[in-house]
Parts: C-alpha cells; sequence; structure tokens
C-alpha cells in the first residue's frame, strides 16, 4: 500500500507530503493541484512500466511538467513511501533540466526495511545517482 506521496516542484506544487490511507479523498479549490497530484502517480507508474522519455514526452516534456519558480529550482522530485506485510521502504526521484528540453536523473533511490521472522530488522537500499 501506498502510504505518503511527497512531491516537489511538479507542474504547479511547490511542495506536498500527503499521507494516504486506504480511502483517501482529495478535496480542493479548482486549481489547488489534486488532479497534479494524482499526476505525479501517474508520471511515476508510467516512468517504471515505460520509461522516463516516455512519461515526459505525454505531458509535453520537462518544462511542462517542472514548476517554474522564481528560486530558480532547475529539477522535480517525487517519493513514494509504500508497506506490504512485513516491509516498508520507498522510491524516489529527482530529474532535472538541462537545457533545451533535455533532462538528467539526478537522483534515484529505492529503500527496502524489512523484519526477519525473530523480528530483528534487516535493510536492503539501492541508490542509483548517474
Amino acid at each position: 500500500m501506498i502510504t505518503r506521496v511527497r512531491l516537489r516542484n511538479y507542474k504547479s506544487i511547490a511542495a506536498c507530503s500527503v499521507a494516504l490511507k486506504p480511502l483517501t479523498i482529495l478535496v480542493g479549490a479548482n486549481g489547488a493541484g489534486k488532479s497534479n497530484f494524482l499526476d505525479g502517480l501517474r508520471f511515476t507508474a508510467e516512468s517504471l512500466r515505460y520509461s522516463l522519455a516516455h512519461a515526459l514526452r505525454d505531458r509535453g516534456g520537462i518544462d511542462e511538467v517542472r514548476r517554474g519558480s522564481d528560486d530558480g529550482a532547475d529539477s522535480f522530485a517525487v517519493r513514494i513511501d509504500v508497506r506490504v506485510a512485513d516491509a516498508a521502504g520507498w522510491y524516489g526521484f529527482k530529474i532535472g533540466a538541462t537545457g533545451k528540453g533535455g533532462y538528467v536523473v539526478r537522483r534515484e533511490e529505492c529503500v527496502v526495511r524489512s523484519a526477519d521472522r525473530n523480528g530483528a530488522a534487516s535493510f536492503e537500499s539501492v541508490t542509483a545517482t548517474p
């Protein structure tokens, strides 16, 4: 189960951290970011299922995905926390613009924490940074 979603500089969302329960209802005024929040989940799923290039292309490129900001931020980030059975962890990434519609993966991380049969914690972490 997805337990939390964090987005930074994704479309209209400067930053958010939303805890999810088995039933979560998003409410808010028009233009508040509800659809962009859900698109952050779809973006991650499409990136993993097809490719990052595919997910960006379907949204008009990195300049359409990355939130324009006054602080000069040239990247966006997503982190999705999950829990299954006796394990919990997260998957996250940060994508940066390189100019002229180009992009680079600045960070990608997958962390899994699980407990063995005696309840002792064991850890597995995989981090890929180009």
